[in-house]
């Protein structure tokens, strides 16, 4: 590392962390939650970063900040590239740039996957969670599963990053629970119900379509066969099924899948890829975030020194 201290953040559109991390990985210090991108305007990014972080960079050799995640999309802070795949540690390393407004401030750049096809899938802060994930397990290769709003599925073979798909899959939730007729017969914020996620996966393997699965969440609470506290994990049964099925079959049989996720979504992940046979080890997203913006920073301080 450049310095006995850095802060590490992650911001996204709708949240922001941040963590003060000591040269021996201990953390010294973290702030859990923040406003997303979405609720700020661009001339606000720098100002309220700056607010948030003064109390660690108070002192004469403030510590550099090191940011992933949205904050550097065109909707974001500053555009950081998307590097095309297949990428490594030191490629991200060698192209953080720098946040505008705010002093040895620097932001990791995303990646994009480019198919023969045509097809471009891109991909904004799960790349540093890969690599720190790797780390922590030992690894240099293995198919990884980042769920999320937009989950991501990866493979890793010698170190890069050679590919990956995106899902909707959090985002179709929360819409459809939020703004479209499944919602008025589904309480979104009830807590998780394993039987019903359950139901929601075999609807979803029956082979007669998503969106007729998805549509279960209401005709059948409207006949009596489920109500409103269990719908949306019936839901989510239907969606996490549809994507472990679309990516199992791509899978290269070598080793369980690392699952990077919070405790939120690590429960209904782990249900899903059991019940389709697929062996899974799980990682923190918290702690592969930070692994990974501290490998990047080692790296990028032994180009430096170079």
């Amino acid at each position: 590392m450049r310095a006995d201290r850095i802060i590490v953040v992650d911001w996204g559109t709708t949240a922001f962390r941040a963590w003060l991390v000591a040269a021996d990985a201990a953390i010294l210090g973290e702030i859990p939650t923040g406003r997303g991108m979405r609720d700020l305007d661009r001339s606000e990014f720098a100002p309220y970063c700056a607010g948030l972080l003064a109390p660690w960079r108070d002192g004469a050799t403030p510590p550099p900040v090191y940011m992933a995640g949205m904050v550097g999309a065109a909707q974001g802070w500053v555009v950081a590239p998307q590097l095309p795949l297949p990428v490594g540690l030191a490629e991200l390393a060698r192209q953080l740039v720098a946040a505008d407004g705010l002093a040895d401030a620097w932001i990791v750049p995303g990646v994009r996957w480019e198919s023969p096809d045509g097809e471009i899938d891109v991909m904004r802060g799960e790349e540093v969670q890969i690599f720190g994930a790797l780390a922590i397990a030992g690894r240099d290769g293995a198919e990884l599963c980042l769920p999320g709003t937009h989950s991501k599925w990866a493979r890793v073979r010698s170190g890069r990053l050679e590919r990956f798909v995106t899902h909707m899959t959090g985002e179709v939730r929360q819409v459809m629970l939020e703004h479209s007729i499944l919602g008025k017969t589904a309480d979104r914020d009830a807590p998780f119900d394993e039987p019903a996620f359950r139901s929601g996966m075999q609807a979803s393997g029956r082979g007669r379509g998503l969106l007729h699965a998805m549509f279960l969440t209401r005709s059948l609470a409207l006949w009596d066969r489920s109500t409103a506290a269990v719908g949306a994990s019936f839901l989510s049964g239907v969606l996490i099924a549809d994507e472990i099925r679309a990516t199992a079959g791509e899978r290269d049989d070598d080793g369980p899948v690392l699952l990077v996720c919070g405790d939120a979504l690590r429960q209904p992940y782990e249900i899903a890829l059991a019940a389709h046979g697929i062996a899974y080890r799980h990682v923190s997203a918290r702690e592969a975030s930070l692994n990974g913006i501290r490998e990047v920073v080692r790296i990028a301080g032994t180009i430096a020194a170079a």
